[in-house]
């Protein structure tokens, strides 16, 4: 078999794809940040995975270079970063051979909530919305999968499944803080939050490491699968 995965990272998925195909198999990945690819296919390569390769840039570099097609494309938390989903996606099909297969992963944002009702939480949740909207990205792709399936022509999919963690709040808060910490700078360019308001959060979030009676449900992740029909 041969598999890509779109927006591969530091090759987790990789390493996954290249145990199951074995070293008769090919593996692909592609990702823009070049030197967190050479770095996961180096150590790919040091695990004995020689079926594994890296190619550096947006989906735009491989549909110009790549001439192989795949028995499974995989792409993880990627859609919802892409400026046209249903263009990605209509790519992404391309490269799936006749009874190959599409897994798309995406988070649905809307899901995150605390229970008892946390300031932190909500503070979190309404600054991601906000700095989401302003960067021009879609909170709910998870949701909206199946529907850009259809309207790039790939059809309904086969099949669709939606897991998600529900953590305490002693394990959340530092998640929390590690997402505010990385929205903050451009949530203070776009004056969504201050730097008052910020020192705040990040107080709550300490605070809030001894809750063991909390807990907070996390973006859920939404899959949704496609077989291309054989030729």
């Amino acid at each position: 078999m041969g598999c890509l995965d779109v927006g591969c990272g530091p090759g987790d998925v990789m390493r996954l794809m290249a145990e199951r195909v074995g070293p008769t198999g090919k593996v692909v990945g592609l990702d823009m940040d070049g030197n967190l690819g050479r770095e996961a296919l180096s150590a790919l390569l040091g695990m004995g995975h020689h079926q594994c390769s890296f190619a550096e840039g947006d989906m735009q570099l491989l549909e110009q270079t790549a001439h192989d097609r795949f028995d499974f494309a995989y792409a993880r938390l990627v859609v919802e970063h892409i400026d046209d989903p249903i263009h990605g996606l209509k790519q992404m099909y391309r490269w799936v051979k006749p009874g190959g297969h599409l897994v798309i992963q995406d988070h649905y944002h809307s899901s995150v909530d605390a229970d008892p009702p946390s300031d932190m939480v909500s503070e979190l949740k309404s600054t991601f919305a906000a700095v989401w909207e302003k960067a021009g990205r879609q909170p709910k792709t998870g949701i909206r999968l199946p529907g850009y399936f259809i309207k790039a022509g790939i059809g309904a999919p086969d099949g669709t499944d939606v897991g998600g963690d529900l953590l305490p709040m002693r394990h959340s808060a530092a998640m929390g803080a590690a997402v505010y910490r990385s929205l903050l700078p451009l949530a203070l360019k776009f004056g969504i939050t201050t730097e008052e308001r910020s020192q705040r959060f990040f107080e709550q979030a300490s605070k809030s490491q001894n809750d063991d009676e909390s807990y907070v449900l996390w973006p859920l992740i939404v899959s949704v699968w496609k077989r291309k029909p054989a030729e």
